[in-house]
C-alpha cells in the first residue's frame, strides 16, 4: 500500500481524509487544487507543500479562476494531471482528485460519497457562505468538471465508477469515522 487515491466530489471529505490517512501511513499528501490554483495564478508549483481547499474555490477570485479553465482549449487541468501520473508513479503517495482514478492503474481507489445536500452544508460552513450559495457553486462545479473531464478524456465522473477499490458514503459519518473506516479497508488490503 503505497499508492492512495481518495476522490469524491466538493464537500465529500476527500482533502481532510487524504491528510488523516498520509499522517497515519507516513505518506506524502497531494493536493491537486493547490496544484491548479498555482498554475492558474502562474506561481511555481511545490509539489512537497501543496495545499488543500479551505474555501478557495468557492471565493470570488476561485471561481473567475475554475470558469477561465473550462473554455481553454487545452485546461490547465491537463498539466496538473501529468504531474499527479508523474506523482503516483513515485509511490508512497496518497493523492485527493476528481481525475486521477480514471487516468492511472497504480493506487487504490476510493470513493467518498456524499449527497449534495449534505455537501453543500459542509463546503458553506468551510468557505463561510450561505448554504444556498454553496450549494449553487457545488452544482455548477460538479456539473462543468464532469463536462470537463468528458471533453479532455472521455470519462465520466459522475457515471463511471467501476475503476473505485472501495466506497464509503458520508453522508452520516465524521471525518475520524470516515478515516477508520478507509484505515479498516486499507490494512485488510
Amino acid at each position: 500500500m503505497t499508492e492512495i487515491i481518495l476522490f469524491g466530489f466538493s464537500g465529500a471529505g476527500k482533502s481532510t481524509v487524504a491528510n488523516l490517512v498520509g499522517e497515519k501511513y507516513n505518506l506524502r499528501i497531494i493536493h491537486p487544487s493547490g496544484i491548479l490554483r498555482d498554475l492558474l495564478e502562474n506561481k511555481p508549483v511545490d509539489i512537497n507543500n501543496t495545499r488543500y481547499n479551505t474555501g478557495f474555490w468557492e471565493s470570488e477570485k476561485g471561481i473567475k479562476l475554475f470558469n477561465s479553465r473550462l473554455n481553454q482549449a487545452e485546461p490547465l487541468d491537463v498539466i496538473s494531471d501529468r504531474i499527479l501520473v508523474q506523482e503516483i508513479n513515485k509511490g508512497n503517495v496518497v493523492i485527493d482528485s476528481w481525475s486521477l482514478p480514471w487516468l492511472t492503474n497504480k493506487g487504490i481507489k476510493i470513493y467518498l460519497q456524499a449527497d449534495l445536500e449534505v455537501r453543500a452544508n459542509r463546503v458553506s460552513k468551510r468557505s463561510n457562505i450561505s448554504y444556498n450559495k454553496a450549494f449553487d457553486i457545488i452544482k455548477i462545479k460538479d456539473k462543468e468538471t464532469t463536462n470537463l473531464f468528458k471533453r479532455l478524456y472521455d470519462f465520466n465522473i459522475k457515471q463511471d465508477y467501476h475503476v473505485f477499490d472501495y466506497k464509503i458514503n458520508t453522508n452520516n459519518k465524521d471525518k475520524l469515522e470516515v478515516f477508520k473506516n478507509i484505515c479498516s479497508y486499507l490494512e485488510l488490503s
